[in-house]
């Protein structure tokens, strides 16, 4: 079954893409509720160690452990395309003690009924952090994709339509739904080989095992930029600003689809303390607009559109998100929860 030509956008994830809402307001003031925060906190991550979570992660644990004056643990709970982590979570008191960080998976997941977390009803969010967009990526001097020395994807697709093309990707909802997209819109013919691990999926095509990887600019900048790595497209209306030769699928290819984008945040339990939850999303957001996080951002890519939302717009964008979502499942066949 064909995936949906074009997506409709309700308001909330409008406004998560950046596409016509304003920056949100970064909350002002910490003054700390009652004796919290007395003891370190822990922030479970649901990817690897070195992944685009697991450094999202680490660019806040520094500047809001200075503000809140504690430590911040990071504990990496990886497996299950994002799921293994939420019974650790579970288990934990709602107190603020334990944070979990997610991605947009948090919503596919339950949308297609692998964890029954409602991810507005069950859990409050604190901040989102990181939103970004996909590219494709290639080994730069694998030859079979490259014109005149440079990575071409005319060469990609006239590739793929007469092999099967090998593409590392993660077992997360959005890269599958996209891929699948670019698929059907080149007519390629593409394998899906899933991993958990970053190193692993980017492994696989710098040292030459898959044909193409699909990933977001700023986890695998440092790759680009070291030679090991080469953009060959953009999922995006327009070129990225730090990919401005690599093409992208509106402005070059006249593609008419709103990509769906990565989205990282934090999230503890509903049940948490309103004051403790208002007193974390000051600090993180706080953290985010520190000059070391800006400096990450920038650094990572992640300026490409608008990486930040507070607690009660991430709530608005993560309920419109169920919806697109299940929408998308359903025009793919897909299995979608029952109310949905």
């Amino acid at each position: 079954m064909k995936l949906i030509s074009k997506i409709v956008l309700g308001s909330g994830l409008a406004m998560l893409i950046g596409i016509s809402a304003t920056t949100s307001v970064i909350a002002a003031g910490h003054k700390k509720p009652g004796d919290f925060p007395k003891r370190p906190i822990t922030i479970i991550v649901c990817y690897g160690k070195g992944g685009g979570s697991d450094q999202a992660v680490a660019a806040l644990q520094g500047p809001a452990s200075k503000i809140m004056g504690i430590k911040i643990n990071k504990v990496n709970k990886k497996g299950g395309g994002g799921v293994n982590c939420l019974p650790d979570f579970q288990q934990a008191p709602a107190d603020g003690y334990t944070i979990l960080q997610h991605t947009d998976t948090l919503v596919t997941k339950y949308v297609g009924g692998a964890h029954n977390i409602h991810p507005t009803k069950n859990l409050s969010p604190i901040i989102t952090s990181n939103i970004a967009p996909t590219g494709l990526f290639i080994k730069p001097d694998d030859s079979r994709f490259l014109d005149g020395g440079k990575p071409s994807w005319e060469k990609v697709v006239a590739y793929g339509k007469k092999n099967k093309l090998a593409v590392s990707n993660i077992n997360a909802e959005m890269e599958l739904v996209t891929m699948a997209k670019v698929e059907e819109f080149f007519g390629i013919k593409v394998k899906q080989v899933l991993f958990d691990k970053p190193a692993q999926r980017y492994g696989s095509v710098i040292g030459g095992k898959l044909d193409v990887l699909m990933e977001q600019p700023g986890d695998v900048i440092k790759h680009v930029k070291a030679g090991k790595l080469a953009p060959v497209l953009a999922v995006w209306p327009k070129r990225f600003g730090v990919f401005p030769n690599t093409k992208a699928i509106g402005q070059d290819y006249n593609i008419d689809w709103q990509p769906l984008l990565r989205v990282r945040g934090l999230w503890v339990k509903a049940e948490t303390p309103a004051p403790i939850k208002k007193y974390l999303e000051a600090v993180f957001s706080e953290a985010y607009k520190s000059e070391k996080h800006q400096s990450f951002l920038k650094r990572k890519s992640l300026t490409i559109v608008n990486s930040y939302q507070n607690a009660a717009d991430t709530e608005k964008s993560v309920n419109d998100a169920i919806k697109t979502y299940a929408k998308i499942f359903k025009g793919m066949g897909r299995k979608v929860r029952k109310g949905l």
